[in-house]
Parts: C-alpha cells; sequence; structure tokens
C-alpha cells in the first residue's frame, strides 16, 4: 500500500475517535459510568479535609431512642429540644423532618380518642398547651426553618404555601429551565408552618445511580421557586429578606443570599466535596435534652437537627459511603461556608474532548513511527501523565475534571488500531500464503514444462549407442545444463557409410532462449550436412547463412565442426570461435587442435570459414569441450582452467575409451566446484578412431 493511501488501521482508529469526541459533546450521558466512577474515586481517596466546625448536627441517633423512646417522639420533646438548642444561639437552625398530622399524643387529640371522662378530668386536660401549639411556639423563636417535601405526582394538590422570595439578577423573572420540578408538596401541619421563620425542601434526586453527588439549591414547586432547606439556612444566617437567582443568556448560572454567591449549573445544582467521615460534628439529641452539651456548642453556628438511628431509613449513597440525610446537608452547608466550592467548570466542555483528541491522533499517528520498544512507553505514559492532571486540579484546586473518558477513548482508538491491525496482518498472511501457494502451483508448473523441455532436448540429442555397431568409432558424450534446459549443443552422425559428421557448440545465454536457439542451430547444422556435403567449412557456411536470417534477438553460437573419413581417417574440420579441442594421442602430451579459426556463428552472415584438415591415426581421440568445463569456479571464485583440464587428460591411460575420458573431466569439475552453483553449461564430446579395421559396409 502506498504512503498516499491510508491503511484500514488508520481510517477505523480516526472514526472510533470521531465517534467518541461527538458522543462526548452531543451525548455526554453515555459516558456517566466511567465519569462519576472517576469522581467517586476523587472523593473517596481525597477526601476534604475539615479545618472548622461550621455546621453541627443534633443527632436523632440510636443513642437517643434508647434513651427516650422509639420515634416519632413527643412533639412537646422536639419541642423542648429546639428550645434548648435556641438557647445556644446559632446562626441558623434547619429541622430536617416534617409533621403532616397532629401528635396523637397531645391531650386535646388523646381525650378525643379515649372515650367519656370524668369532668374535672376533661376540664384540666382542656387547659393544657397542645403538643403542636408548644412545638409551633419553639419554631417561632430564632432563625429556624423546617423542611417541605416535594410531590412529582401529576395528580398532587398545588402547593401554596410559604415559600422564601426570590429576586433575579441578569435575566426576566421566570423560573430558568431545568430546574427540579415538583407539582406539589407536603407541608407540616398550617399551625407548625406559619410558625416556622423559614421553608426548605429537603427533596433532593441523586443520579441514575442512586447516588447523591449533587445538591440542588433551587427546585420549582406548583411553578414557583422553592428553596432547598440548606440555602434557606443560608439566608436565614445572612439575615437576607430573599434569595438571589443569578442569570446569564437565559440559563442560572448561580445562587445567592446577601454577599454570598454560590455558582451552579444551569439545573440549579452543585457539586459535594465530601470529607472524612466522623462524628466530631455529631452531637447526640439525648445529650441536649439533658443539658450535657457545653453552653456555647452552638453560638454562631448552623444546626441541624437530623435522623441518623439505624432503626429510621433516612440513609442515602454517597461517593463516601451511605449517610443520612442530615450529615449530607452538613457537608454541602461546610463548603459553602469554608468558601471552597467542588467544581465542574464550564471549560471541560470543550477542553475534554479536546483531549480526547489529542490522545487519540498521538494513538493514530505518533505510535506506528516509534520503535517498537518505545510504544509501551508512547501508551502509558500519556494516560498516566492525564489521570495524574485530573488528580492534582481535584486536590489543588476541586475541579472535577473528567480524565476517564478521554482515556476510554484514547484507549478504544488504540484497540481500533491494534484490532484493525490484527486483522490486516491476517489478511496480509492469507494473501501472501495463496500468492505462496499459485508461486508453487506455477513453479511446479514451469519445474513441470522445464523437465519436459530437458527431455526434449536431451531427446533430440544422438545417442552413443547409435554408432555401436561401426568398430572403427569410439565416441561418448555428456552435457549437464546449468539450468534445467541449456544452450550448449553436440551432434554426431554419419553423412555416409564412410563420413563421420561430428560437432558442439555454445549458445550466448542460457535457459529457454538458448535452448531454443541451439536446437534451431542444430538442426539447421544437420539439415546442411545431409544434403550430401561433406567439406564441413561449406556445411558450416551454408549454417551461418541461414541461422542468421531470422537472429532477432542477435543471438551467436561458438561451434567446432569436424568430418571424419572412418576409412582413412582424414579429419575435416572448421572452428567458428569455440575453444579448440584436445588431441590425446598414445606417447603424446595432450594438445589443442588448432586450424584457421573464424568468428561465432551470426557474428558476421557472409563470412568464409575455412575447411582445415588433420591425419588422425589408430588410437586417436578428439576431446570437445564448452566452456562449462574450463571457466567452472568453486566456492572462492577461483576457475578450473584448461591447464588444469589438460593435467587430468594427460594422466588417463593410453587405452582411455571415450566414457572413460568424459567422465574424469566430470569427476574433475565436481570436486573442483564442491557443491557451488554452476555457472554454465558443461558439455564434452569425445570422438575417437580406432582405424579402418572391419569395412562398416
Amino acid at each position: 500500500m502506498s504512503a498516499a493511501t491510508p491503511s484500514r488501521g488508520w481510517v477505523a482508529a480516526t472514526l472510533v475517535m470521531i465517534a467518541v469526541i461527538a458522543a462526548q459533546l452531543g451525548v455526554p450521558r453515555i459516558f456517566d459510568g466511567p465519569r462519576w466512577a472517576l469522581f467517586d474515586a476523587y472523593e473517596r481517596h481525597f477526601p476534604r479535609i475539615r479545618t472548622t466546625t461550621p455546621v453541627v448536627i443534633v443527632a436523632i441517633d440510636d443513642a437517643s431512642l434508647a434513651k427516650i423512646g422509639q420515634w416519632p417522639w413527643p412533639r412537646q420533646t422536639l419541642a423542648e429540644l429546639i428550645t434548648d438548642i435556641q438557647r445556644g444561639h446559632p446562626a441558623a437552625l434547619g429541622v430536617d423532618i416534617t409533621w403532616p398530622e397532629p401528635d396523637k399524643e397531645s391531650p386535646e387529640q388523646w381525650s378525643r380518642h379515649a372515650g367519656p371522662l370524668p369532668p374535672e378530668i376533661a376540664v384540666a386536660l382542656g387547659r393544657l398547651p397542645t403538643h403542636d401549639g408548644l412545638l409551633a411556639k419553639a419554631l417561632g423563636v430564632g432563625r429556624t426553618a423546617i423542611g417541605i417535601v416535594g410531590l412529582e405526582d401529576e395528580g398532587a394538590r398545588p402547593d401554596t404555601g410559604i415559600l422564601a422570595p426570590f429576586r433575579t439578577i441578569g435575566g426576566d423573572e421566570t423560573p430558568p429551565p431545568g430546574l427540579p420540578t415538583f407539582m406539589g408538596a407536603q407541608r407540616s401541619l398550617p399551625e407548625l408552618d406559619a410558625a416556622a421563620n423559614g421553608h426548605g425542601l429537603l427533596s433532593v434526586k441523586p443520579d441514575a445511580d442512586r447516588v447523591i453527588r449533587r445538591m440542588p439549591l433551587v427546585s420549582t414547586i406548583s411553578g414557583r421557586l422553592a428553596p432547598t432547606l440548606d440555602m434557606e439556612m443560608l439566608r436565614l444566617a445572612a439575615g437576607a429578606p430573599w434569595i438571589d437567582l443569578y442569570k446569564q443568556s437565559g440559563s442560572l448560572v448561580g445562587v445567592g443570599v446577601g454577599a454570598l454567591k454560590i455558582p451552579t449549573g444551569a439545573d440549579g445544582s452543585v457539586w459535594i466535596d465530601y470529607s472524612a467521615h466522623d462524628d466530631e460534628r455529631m452531637v447526640s439529641a439525648a445529650d441536649v435534652l439533658a443539658g450535657h452539651v457545653r453552653a456555647n456548642a452552638f453560638d454562631g453556628t448552623m444546626v441541624l437537627i437530623g435522623i441518623t438511628g439505624l432503626a429510621i431509613v433516612d440513609q442515602q449513597k454517597t461517593p463516601v459511603g451511605v449517610l443520612p440525610g442530615a450529615e449530607i446537608d452538613a457537608e454541602f452547608l461546610e463548603t459553602v461556608v469554608n468558601g471552597r466550592l467542588a467544581q465542574r467548570p464550564l471549560w471541560t466542555w470543550l477542553a475534554e474532548p479536546q483531549l480526547t483528541a489529542a490522545l487519540g491522533l498521538l494513538f493514530i499517528f505518533a505510535l506506528p513511527r516509534v520503535r517498537r520498544p518505545l510504544q509501551v512507553a508512547l501508551v502509558f505514559a500519556p494516560i498516566a501523565l492525564v489521570l495524574a492532571g485530573g488528580v492534582a486540579l481535584w486536590v489543588w484546586r476541586r475541579e472535577l475534571v473528567d480524565v476517564a473518558t478521554p482515556v476510554i477513548g484514547a484507549s478504544l482508538v488504540l484497540g481500533a488500531r491494534v484490532v484493525t491491525g490484527l486483522a490486516e496482518a491476517d489478511a496480509q498472511r492469507r494473501r501472501l500464503r495463496r500468492e505462496l501457494e499459485n508461486r508453487r502451483v506455477a513453479e511446479a508448473k514451469a519445474e513441470g514444462e522445464l523437465s519436459a523441455a530437458r527431455g526434449i532436448q536431451l531427446g533430440i540429442l544422438p545417442r552413443p549407442d547409435s554408432l555401436a555397431a561401426d568398430p572403427r568409432v569410439d565416441i561418448s558424450a555428456l552435457m549437464i545444463p546449468a539450468r534445467q534446459i541449456g544452450g550448449d549443443l553436440y551432434d554426431f552422425f554419419k553423412i555416409d557409410p564412410h563420413h563421420l559428421f561430428f560437432a558442439i557448440g555454445d549458445v550466448s545465454g542460457k535457459g529457454v532462449p538458448a535452448s531454443l536457439f541451439m536446437a534451431v542451430g542444430k538442426s539447421l547444422a544437420k539439415s546442411c550436412a545431409l544434403r550430401g556435403e561433406t567439406n564441413v567449412g561449406a556445411i558450416i557456411n551454408q549454417t551461418n547463412l541461414e541461422i542468421s536470417r531470422d537472429n532477432s534477438e542477435m543471438m551467436f553460437i561458438t561451434l567446432f565442426a569436424g568430418v571424419l573419413n572412418l576409412a582413412t581417417g582424414e579429419l575435416q574440420f572448421c572452428n567458428a570461435g569455440h575453444d579448440a579441442p584436445f588431441l590425446l594421442r598414445s606417447g603424446d602430451a595432450p594438445r589443442a587442435l588448432t586450424g584457421e579459426s573464424g568468428p561465432p556463428l551470426c557474428i558476421i552472415e557472409d563470412y568464409g570459414y575455412a575447411t582445415d584438415t588433420f591425419a588422425m591415426r589408430p588410437g586417436d581421440r578428439l576431446c570437445l569441450i564448452t566452456d562449462g568445463i574450463t571457466e567452472a569456479t568453486n566456492g572462492q571464485g577461483a576457475l578450473i582452467g584448461r591447464d588444469r583440464v589438460a593435467r587430468r587428460l594427460g594422466a588417463l591411460a593410453a587405452d582411455a575409451d571415450a566414457r572413460t575420458v568424459n567422465d574424469q573431466l566430470d569427476e574433475l569439475v565436481k570436486t573442483f566446484v564442491a557443491g557451488a552453483e554452476p555457472f554454465d553449461d558443461l558439455t564434452i564430446l569425445t570422438v575417437g578412431w580406432r582405424g579402418a579395421g572391419a569395412n562398416a559396409g
């Protein structure tokens, strides 16, 4: 694949990255699971460190239930508890309880259900204050806010009760969109509801996994703005006549009282920064009623009355574990008072997708360009850096930045790259396997064709035993192509009963072209000889003319040809650029049979080749070879050379026949090259004249 064409891995990884970024921008809820898990890990492992205790929880705990009695308590007991707390001059008191029904233990309620009573007892009971009246009187003292419960039922009665006024800054007075909405509300008895100085929602909607991570500061009930109990306590503590809503472009950006402004999301919520759980802010209600609490325990603090006893259900899931509702309120109020809220900055909306893109592009483009040992570091180092950056922003600035989604997105990009790369590698392996199989089939086919061509080539060469019936001649031939088929040639045949034609040649080149040209040359030479011509020079001249006519490939043949008179031993020979043959004569050293030599065939079309003559004696042998013998090369690049061939021929027995001569040269070459790949075709033709002897008839 060219560099300009993107691989499927690059394309798949890019598409995955684009899909993740699109989801982050358009459907961020898809990644709520990992995002919340990350934020919860921040809260658990790096909780807020509490330096002051601006909020005190008066807990209706297990100890209080054991001492005072089961819940619900008589309301004069709660009135006494509220009165005792107010004596401590708290900045504000919030009661995380509602009383929608009369106290059944109140005197008037008891007498109503007790049946007929003696007049004096009925009169005495009528003079006693009602429990709800006592509680209302206690609620009317100081800055006390009580809870109301939002109802989502479409059929709920519209709420018309008392709510804190709101002032809008930066927009109109209409409730901003996105706030939690309730159709109605459950309030305490009108007497109690009217007595309290503040009213706040107790209803908090958790996230989809039922974990409370955020606190809404304002909601709507029956179309009216309503603060939470925590926000109402802040208003009372600040002595503010109303609660401020800060709008920007129609959306809510903050809620405040007096000089205090709390940045919020468009839904009016803030993230709760939980601290490590301990009982430092807890005071048992039983201890307050018993007077065991120091006099200044509530002075200037915000106090929450809440139920923490395990026997009563008011437990909520949070990132740091299960907590009672009052403690969740206290966590929020503490962060507000300390002035360090957990925040999810607006810039994260774009920064997180950009971080996904940066990691994705790094894995798509940079990762393949580094060496394999560095790829692991290039994967884990940026991820570790991103995760460390998220932790640092939380620890130092209490900013919640979602680094989990970019890491997951980058991992998906990397996974797409790896999986597609593996698929491409597998496809490449299959493709190579197919190509290898096809090549093997082609090679086998070519091998078969070459084997067939070799058989055909060897089949057109004459066999020495074709002259076995003539005792005057001893002839042996050997040809070993460098490839399956070669460009060497030899031939011998009788022109007539007393004249033997023989030749050896070497075509320029190797393989199929050389073998075809060899076959053409051999056929033309034989055709010219069989026309009745016994002059070897004339035969070669005619062969040269005819083979040169259609030689488009500009090939040539070196050729040594001879005509031996078997009756007289007279040898006519012609050498067309070929190595001179060795003359082997008993008692003499091997020598070259030389004469007037001409150029190879097809070099000069109309060249006139001369005929040389030589008188052979009975027992003489001519050893004709191609340059595949003299130029055989060993593994060190050394040539065997003509002298080494001559020495081996000189070592032969005087009566060695033609077959022995060929075998000895073949052995010499094999020993010398010692397994090295042959450089050229190897051909030997040995012709011996034994004398006139018997007539061949």
